[in-house]
């Protein structure tokens, strides 16, 4: 063998072994790369969580409990892909009320003037699109987009007065009507009662669900 060729494996392999290496890096960065391209940022957003114990409604003549979302500024929101969820423990008992709420759904509200209907347990106020057909302002449709100035409601105004499933009265004499939607928010509780009134704490997180980033996160007192 001539002792030139002796050199020659040494450096070829070398050679091999750095192109391997740079074949490697150059994968292992493109598919990195993917990755931070793919990754889902969440949106900014301020927002404002109420929630009532009996809120009055005043064009429908009766109480009710509830909970609105403002959006008081920031970014818009796609409902669809929101998750609401609620933690409430009742006050001086080991009793606790968990609630989610993910895309479209809906409770049947039961009216003296329509029968019973289908609301979304949320719903942005101000567009009165209510029927079985039209979804597009429930919360969790795909059109129902959450702007600066909107209010998601739950769908209490839209119950009548005169033919409620159930009625409760407080301490004070109100007569508190149903409110399904509290019933999907807040599970296995006994609204109108010591259950669920003024200056109760409810733990509520809304969760931007593409990124799993929370962009609210606040103890809401119940009025």
């Amino acid at each position: 063998m001539d002792p030139k060729d002796s050199g020659v494996s040494p450096v070829v392999g070398v050679m091999l072994m750095l192109a391997v290496t740079i074949m490697i890096a150059a994968i292992v960065s493109a598919t990195a790369g993917n990755f931070s391209n793919t990754e889902k940022k969440a949106p900014s957003a301020i927002l404002d969580v109420s929630i009532y114990a009996h809120k009055y409604y005043e064009g429908a003549g009766f109480y009710a409990p509830a909970m609105i979302i403002r959006h008081i500024s920031g970014n818009v929101l796609q409902t669809k892909d929101l998750q609401i969820v609620t933690y409430y423990n009742v006050p001086g008992t080991s009793n606790i009320s968990r609630g989610s709420i993910m895309g479209e759904k809906s409770v049947e509200v039961h009216t003296a003037t329509s029968g019973t209907r289908d609301y979304g347990v949320l719903y942005i106020s101000g567009n009165n699109t209510y029927s079985d057909s039209d979804h597009s302002n429930w919360f969790g449709n795909a059109s129902a987009v959450f702007r600066p100035g909107d209010m998601l409601v739950t769908p209490a105004q839209s119950c009548d007065n005169n033919n409620p499933t159930y009625t409760y009265t407080i301490d004070s004499g109100q007569t508190i009507h149903e409110n399904p939607a509290m019933e999907e928010l807040f599970p296995n509780l006994i609204f109108g009662t010591n259950e669920f009134s003024p200056g109760g704490v409810v733990s509520v997180k809304i969760i931007h669900t593409p990124s799993g980033q929370i962009i609210y996160d606040k103890d809401v007192v119940i009025s």
